[in-house]
């Protein structure tokens, strides 16, 4: 893969296009200017929204406003992260960010004055023909009655908001810019800067010894600023408990559900289903050390891969290989799936000032943005394959819903992205005679179902935990959450792994816990991709319809509601148990790849 010095060196066939937000910075300032004037005007509507031609007369002027208000932020986002030396999208960044702001306080007033209304005046208002189209977003608002304050209490709450991130950028900014890892020489001859955005890619390359090294210097400084990242994670949870308490709920957890209308038993069947089978990992952690040939599996091993595959792709070799993994989706998700690719919607290329790793970002009128890293092997292919499931779920979205519900809740929107992966692991590894390469792209599957469910629910539980604690009065001590971490690897990682001091400062690494109950929602849905891969590979009947259906569901139906149009039931215990016998399939099919593979080698 060719590698690239700066942005100028990259083709533009390689670069994403984000004319449909805007033509250029000076049309994206104009919009900015307009929306700035306009922002004032819904002023107007503040203790008349009990008038049902005004209350639709705001939303039909405050839906395009919140529109462009979004289109403006993540085309700066985007422009930002692809040149992050270029002051220009920085400054645009933090403008848009600072317009919010000032958004927020001036629509204040919309949701409390909702929350206002008797139920007699609410059902009045709700059943105005007129109003229907928006009926579940404002029953959304109501219900939430008891937990909306008045309009004055709701702008100070916005204001003691917009400080509430900083305790995760903080912690961001200690460990990817101020700390300080040391050096590593590997035995291939060149020296490396420890970082956290490179050390998984340095214990892949460095040698036993240079990963206990690696693994080592990484700890020791972290561990001498664990009590500074205890305090901030103590206060970010404090202080999500404090707000959940103004807001009158139980405590976060209880916000959480009420949030994402899911019952508490979705997660309980969760957390049993992973200790249930936590053997089934353990058995992964068992097969990996094997497979490695290694005396000792230690935490500092678990990053390495498990056979070698120097393959390298190009960019349009990633996009045939894509196209042809994901057939048994169907024409008519091929045809989204081509739009990707041909509309110029990746940003594919890794240079000196542009921000690593991948991700999909969409508005509610527009197909999503992607930016990634290839460099041309397996893993970004998945990637790829990942990120365009966003994308073209986003399509179907679009599609089929108003602007106003062109949202996917964070458990569903994985579902997409991830069966996307595991077509493309089952392809490879029906499709290709190179046998090592079969064995990645199973191995793929299981570090991908590991990880998001096991992985995911026994951090959840961590955090669930740590939550659970500072409610009691006590403080989030490291020395708390060292124990903390200690004990949930050995319970569910099991006793194959050698742990040490350094293996227990996993916590402080982790953006996650730093976003409210996130990490639950890999583990369900990387349990119906799972489910729902292996349908489509048999070709079961009706199952594209309702993939598509399910695909095409907005913000208006809640997840569970969702789900049900694939005929699964999240609070049946059975739908994580099949996803784990996948997942145990998967690691059966890998031991006789790899017996078949020693043999004929």
């Amino acid at each position: 893969m060719k590698e690239y010095k700066n942005r100028k060196e990259v083709e533009e066939k390689y670069k994403f296009s984000l004319t449909d937000f805007f033509q250029n910075d000076e049309e994206w300032e104009k919009e900015y200017q307009t929306l700035q004037t306009n922002i004032a005007i819904l002023a107007n509507y503040k203790g008349k929204i009990k008038d049902p031609h005004k209350l639709q007369e705001y939303l039909e002027k405050m839906i395009p406003l919140s529109n462009s208000l979004l289109d403006l932020y993540v085309y700066a986002y985007l422009q930002h992260d692809v040149d992050l030396e270029n002051k220009t999208y920085l400054e645009m960044k933090n403008k848009i960010l600072n317009l919010n702001v000032e958004w927020e306080q001036t629509n204040a007033f919309f949701e409390p004055e909702i929350i206002e209304l008797s139920l007699e005046e609410w059902q009045k208002l709700s059943n105005k023909t007129a109003l229907q189209k928006y009926k579940r977003w404002l029953e959304e608002i109501y219900q939430q009655k008891k937990h909306i304050l008045n309009a004055e209490e709701e702008k100070y709450i916005s204001l003691l908001s917009d400080t509430y991130s900083s305790y995760s950028h903080i912690s961001s900014s200690l460990l990817n810019s101020e700390h300080h890892y040391g050096k590593i020489k590997l035995a291939t001859g060149k020296t490396y800067e420890i970082a956290p955005n490179n050390i998984r890619f340095l214990k892949q390359q460095g040698t036993k010894e240079e990963r206990r090294k690696i693994h080592h210097k990484f700890g020791k400084t972290l561990k001498q600023y664990e009590n500074t990242e205890s305090f901030l994670l103590h206060n970010y949870i404090k202080n999500n408990i404090n707000l959940a308490k103004i807001r009158n709920y139980k405590n976060p957890w209880q916000r959480k559900l009420e949030q994402v209308h899911l019952p508490n038993e979705v997660f309980e069947n969760l957390k049993s289903s992973a200790k249930k089978y936590a053997s089934v990992w353990h058995d992964y952690f068992k097969l990996m050390k094997e497979v490695l040939g290694l005396k000792e599996l230690h935490s500092y091993d678990l990053s390495l891969d498990w056979g070698k595959n120097n393959l390298e792709y190009s960019i349009e070799e990633a996009e045939e290989l894509i196209q042809n993994a994901l057939k048994p989706l169907g024409p008519t998700y091929q045809a989204k799936l081509n739009k990707v690719f041909q509309n110029h919607y990746i940003d594919y290329c890794q240079y000196k000032g542009k921000v690593s790793g991948g991700y999909s970002f969409s508005t509610n009128t527009q197909d999503s943005r992607i930016v990634l890293s290839f460099k041309g092997s397996y893993q970004d292919i998945l990637t790829i394959a990942h990120e365009a499931g966003h994308n073209v779920h986003h399509q179907f979205i679009q599609e089929n819903n108003p602007s106003w519900y062109c949202d996917s809740s964070t458990f569903v929107a994985e579902v997409a992205s991830l069966t996307n992966e595991f077509l493309l692991n089952h392809y490879m590894a029906n499709h290709v005679n190179d046998q090592h390469l079969r064995r990645k792209s199973i191995e793929h599957t299981l570090k991908t179902f590991q990880n998001n469910f096991f992985g995911a629910i026994m951090e959840g539980e961590m955090e669930q935990e740590m939550y659970e604690h500072v409610e009691k009065g006590n403080l989030l001590t490291a020395e708390y959450l060292n124990k903390l971490a200690r004990n949930a690897q050995k319970e569910y990682q099991g006793l194959t792994i050698q742990y040490d001091k350094y293996s227990d400062l996993m916590w402080v690494t982790r953006s996650h816990y730093y976003m409210n109950f996130y990490l639950y929602s890999y583990a369900v849905c990387v349990s119906i991709a799972a489910i729902l891969a292996q349908k489509i590979i048999a070709n079961e009947s009706r199952i594209l319809e309702q993939y598509q259906t399910f695909l095409s569901c907005g913000s208006n139906m809640y997840p569970e509601e969702i789900y049900q149009t694939l005929g699964i039931d999240l609070k049946d215990p059975n739908v994580f148990e099949n996803a784990i016998q996948y997942f145990q399939e998967q690691l059966t099919l890998y031991q006789e790849l790899e017996k078949e593979g020693v043999k004929n080698e």
